[in-house]
């Protein structure tokens, strides 16, 4: 390539050196150069490899691995790997651009931005105020509208299999930012491995895998015809098949979209902890459509919120530590700020935070607590973790793990390493954002290479993008180049109906981020008859309105407030108003169509410019 990459083997067991991470274990491939990766199999099981260098795996740096145990017990007819993933036509990085700016176009182009036609038609206008009122964006369960979801490549493929022949499929969600619900049209699927380590068999019709997992399956294939394996995109907004067999095809039963508005209920998420449920209520043999309680929550259709199988997978031999190792806890809790897209631990990114460390010999128990609307798909290189779950001795080893939103999981293992490991949100653009730690073992040493790099592994990337509005009647919009706690903006607006002259205003600011919510700025306001310094802080109030409050260097206040409401999924009604001790009251009101991402068609009356219309251009 005409770029640096790096390949990481998720999931496999490899010295430090090899585990493929750029400037942290080691060091970049350079273009036109060539690294071989030299390691021994110490283990068997299902895993694959992907680039760790920028947005690489999105663009197709992937693919499976399959490690032959020396003495195969479980007797099969067929094995099929199913490596599945999600695509965009768009440049990745142009992606992550679009999510930095804050932009729902992702939502528009999938259907599921929450408007206020849409809450009433759902009965749920009591909920999406309440979300408003504690300052909650609306939910989403991806972030990324994908144009396809693949398996091996395709959105559909067929293998070859005879009736009554048992299937082992090897299951490796490599997507970037894509959970799937998994099901089989022919029956139950019995797991048997899960991130590449052999559990109890247990047979589940329907469950939910996170990216970064590996699940091995078996499956029966029934008589006569072709048997559709669907991985659905948990968001709704797709699917992949796989139809085993041949002749008349059975496909697998349809999985109703998510309702969105009804997903988060007084605070709280509607995914409740699955240890908790019953036999009965077995996530794998289909949730029964009624109402079931979880979390003290009411809950209709539970079979459209089938969870991860943790709580059914134990381990085939005890992975309790040793009695009389040192335990060592720490709490992490997943944070993050949609609208700047901005993903951390414990409120740090990766480039503010320190490094975890851990002595050689200990068990480090890590408590995630996940203060976000999302799930995050945990993985730490160079491990496999206990997930406790009420198995006990039993709990299953893992590599990645799934932290539901607003919920938590607890995982613990035996530090039997050195140097340093990564550890970081599988979501991809999670991750660039920010989403990651670094595990250092206490009293190891750097390779003087890679100490030499290190520091391009903290860097905080910087983002650009704006918003120009051409109307009959005046133009305004907005310029910002940013990274993760730091912004300059540059704002105008300029009019020419309805005055003597054409009037003009211009801000340029720098801000700093504090949190989701405030930033304090400092900057020069320009205007056709005087240049001043501002000083200010912008904060999010109840019901997600925008408010400015400034004081200029001769003493002069002002306040704006500003919201936005989405009235169907295209069109959105916007409106502000501004009080100033020199110009008094000032404000709009208008309403904009989304055409498609870069384009809107948009109508404003102002209190100084009359109304006119035109239209909006995002660059």
């Amino acid at each position: 390539m005409d770029e640096e990459t790096s390949i990481h083997w998720h999931g496999v067991l490899v010295p430090n050196r090899q585990d493929g991470v750029p400037y942290l274990t080691t060091p970049p491939i350079k273009p036109g150069t060539t690294l071989t990766y030299e390691f021994p199999l110490i283990h068997s099981g299902t895993y694959w490899y992907h680039s760790h260098s920028g947005l690489q795996e999105q663009a197709g740096v992937y693919g499976s691995i399959v490690i032959e145990p020396k003495r195969q017990d479980i007797k099969v007819n067929r094995e099929c790997v199913l490596v599945l993933s999600d695509w965009t036509d768009e440049d990745p990085e142009e992606v992550l651009r679009t999510l930095k700016r804050g932009s729902d176009y992702y939502l528009i182009k999938k259907g599921t931005a929450q408007s206020l036609i849409g809450a009433i038609k759902a009965g749920a206008i009591g909920e999406m105020f309440h979300r408003s009122l504690t300052r909650m964006p609306p939910m989403d369960i991806s972030d990324v509208g994908y144009d396809r979801f693949l398996v091996n490549g395709m959105p559909e493929i067929e293998h070859e299999a005879l009736p009554g022949e048992t299937v082992r499929l090897r299951i490796i969600n490599a997507s970037s930012s894509t959970y799937f619900h998994l099901q089989f049209a022919g029956g139950p699927m019995k797991v048997i491995s899960a991130d590449g380590v052999d559990v109890e068999p247990v047979k589940l019709n329907r469950f939910l895998i996170a990216i970064g997992e590996t699940y091995d399956v078996l499956l029966k294939i029934p008589q006569n015809g072709s048997y559709e394996f669907r991985a659905t995109a948990q968001d709704g907004s797709g699917h992949a098949s796989a139809w085993m067999g041949s002749g008349e095809k059975t496909p697998a039963p349809y999985i109703p979209k998510p309702n969105l508005y009804k997903m988060h209920i007084n605070g709280e998420m509607m995914h409740g902890d699955m240890d908790k449920m019953t036999p009965h209520e077995h996530v794998g043999e289909g949730w029964k459509t009624g109402h079931m309680h979880m979390n003290g929550m009411m809950m209709e259709k539970a079979e459209e919120t089938a969870l991860t199988p943790y709580p059914y997978l134990r381990s085939l031999s005890p992975t309790a530590p040793k009695e009389g190792l040192k335990t060592k806890t720490i709490t992490l809790t997943l944070t993050g700020n949609m609208e700047r897209y901005v993903w951390h631990f414990d409120n740090k990114t990766l480039s503010e935070a320190d490094v975890i460390s851990v002595n050689k010999g200990e068990v480090l128990r890590i408590v995630f607590v996940n203060d976000t609307m999302m799930h995050h798909p945990i993985h730490l290189h160079g491990h496999f973790f206990r997930v406790l779950n009420k198995h006990g001795d039993y709990a299953p080893l893992k590599h990645t793990v799934d932290v539901p939103p607003s919920g938590r999981q607890e995982i613990e293992f035996h530090a039997n390493e050195d140097k340093d490991w990564f550890m970081h949100c599988h979501i991809l653009y999670h991750m660039k954002a920010g989403m990651a730690r670094v595990i250092h073992y206490e009293g190891s040493k750097m390779d003087p290479d890679i100490a030499a790099i290190r520091h391009n592994l903290f860097k905080d990337h910087w983002y650009q993008w704006a918003d120009v509005s051409l109307l009959s009647h005046m133009t305004e919009g907005n310029a910002v180049i940013s990274s993760t706690r730091h912004a300059i903006g540059l704002r105008w607006e300029v009019g020419w109906e309805k005055v003597e002259k054409t009037e003009y205003e211009v801000d340029l600011t720098y801000d700093y981020h504090f949190d989701r919510f405030l930033s304090a700025f400092v900057g020069v306001n320009f205007t056709n008859d005087h240049n001043e310094g501002i000083f200010g802080v912008r904060y999010m109030l109840p019901l997600n309105i925008e408010s400015l409050v400034w004081v200029n260097t001769n003493g002069d206040f002002r306040c704006r407030f500003g919201k936005l409401l989405r009235i169907v999924n295209r069109l959105v009604l916007f409106n502000e108003a501004e009080y100033d001790t020199k110009k008094k009251w000032e404000g709009d009101a208008g309403l904009e169509w989304t055409l498609n991402k870069p384009l809107s068609l948009t109508a404003q009356w102002h209190s100084e410019f009359g109304l006119g219309a035109g239209i909006r251009l995002r660059f």
